[in-house]
């Protein structure tokens, strides 16, 4: 995970296994813990669409924290690749989306 974190990981691997697939992962066990741990019942009538405004305030830290963590990895994987540079012009695009949907956690 430290290899990850520094950007030592290609860039294919940092963006579609972790940030996409084990991103996955862990929305699944968050929304799982809202549900059965929390009670939150709210989840259900979203449904497919996700209000993380409704999530408790430990999914909320939890999610901030992953998505800080996949974020980084990510972008410094971006930062050596070194093919061609509309794919790290991509990954920068999405990371930056990533981050700014960060405030319908934080400012709801």
């Amino acid at each position: 995970m430290l290899s990850f974190w520094y950007g030592n990981v290609p860039l294919w691997k940092s963006y579609w296994l972790i940030g996409e697939l084990l991103n996955a992962l862990v929305l699944f066990i968050l929304i799982n813990l809202e549900i059965y741990l929390f009670q939150n019942d709210y989840i259900f009538v979203e449904l497919p669409y996700l209000d993380f405004g409704r999530f408790s305030i430990i999914s909320k830290v939890i999610f901030i924290l992953w998505t800080v963590y996949i974020t980084v990895g990510i972008w410094r994987s971006a930062e050596k690749y070194e093919g061609t540079i509309i794919w790290i012009i991509l990954t920068l695009i999405i990371l930056c989306y990533r981050i700014f949907t960060l405030r319908l956690i934080i400012f709801n």
